[in-house]
């Protein structure tokens, strides 16, 4: 029967994480930045609500 202190004396590795560096470009200027929630262009896209929706 195993029992979870047998396994004590081990050191386990947690996962890690390979990120690439990216370039920072096609950027928002700072004060539109925040009011949209990110830095890159390419990254936001708004939430649309159609106001003629089929539920309503």
């Amino acid at each position: 029967m195993s029992n979870y202190n047998d396994y004590s004396h081990r050191k386990m590795e947690y996962a890690c994480a390979f990120v690439l560096p990216q370039a920072y470009e096609n950027l928002f200027l700072v004060k539109d930045a925040l009011s949209k929630g990110t830095i890159f262009k390419d990254l936001y896209k708004p939430y649309n609500e159609k106001k003629n929706s089929r539920w309503e």
